[in-house]
């Protein structure tokens, strides 16, 4: 697993890399870790090697929020990247999940609780604070048929197709719809139809509200 953080505060490597040693450490299936870290954008930019997974400060000097997370997916087509902020507000976090991002950590977390969600992210799964759940269980209305939470693992298995779960995983992992298309060795079009039947089912619009019916129900393990 090849991890590059992209923080300009330098004082945060040490601690963020012996937190992500140490989680990764109970993690045998990555088969090892390569950490490195830059200041900003421009220097991740200037990096070389591929990355498994990128983390990215939100306020970073010159380019930074959703500019930068789009330079940086530009600059590696597939990476995975994760958000990191001090603010956590709810607009903000669900802007960053509809620019692409495979999941937003509050820079706000105590140790224990940043652990369990890099833990997450290292097993390349997307966190989402459980108080932006909260949020959208509170915003977006319910539909009068809608799937109830506790059902909805069991429609996941009973009602889409194996192609059908496996283009969701991959899309809540955070995977834009070119690199699902080759983990899949299937068209993007085909990805995109495949995503527009699933939200129908789910009765969402986007990824950001597939990922939030799929989390609030505790429903993932239904994809895998």
């Amino acid at each position: 697993m090849r991890v590059l953080l992209v923080d300009d505060h330098e004082l945060v490597w040490n601690g963020t890399r012996r937190l992500i040693e140490a989680v990764a450490g109970g993690l045998a299936q990555l088969g090892g870790l390569q950490f490195s870290a830059v200041r900003d954008v421009e220097a991740a930019c200037r990096l070389a090697p591929p990355f498994d997974l990128v983390l990215l400060d939100y306020h970073l000097p010159g380019v930074d929020g959703l500019a930068a997370l789009r330079r940086i997916q530009a600059a590696f087509e597939g990476v995975i990247v994760c958000m990191l902020s001090g603010e956590n507000g709810p607009e903000r976090i669900r802007a960053v999940l509809e620019a692409g991002a495979a999941g937003f950590i509050p820079k706000t977390y105590g140790e224990a609780e940043m652990a369990a969600a890099l833990r997450l992210v290292l097993q390349h799964r997307v966190y989402v604070p459980a108080e932006f759940l909260f949020a959208e269980e509170v915003v977006r209305g319910r539909a009068p048929d809608e799937v109830p939470a506790e059902d909805l693992g069991a429609f996941l298995r009973s009602e889409l197709s194996q192609r059908q779960r496996q283009v969701l995983a991959l899309a809540l992992r955070g995977l834009p719809n070119k690199r699902i298309a080759r983990e899949l060795q299937i068209a993007e079009g085909t990805v995109k139809v495949h995503l527009s039947m699933v939200y129908r089912a789910l009765g969402v619009h986007n990824r950001v509200g597939a990922l939030c019916r799929v989390l609030q129900a505790d429903a993932a393990s239904a994809l895998e």
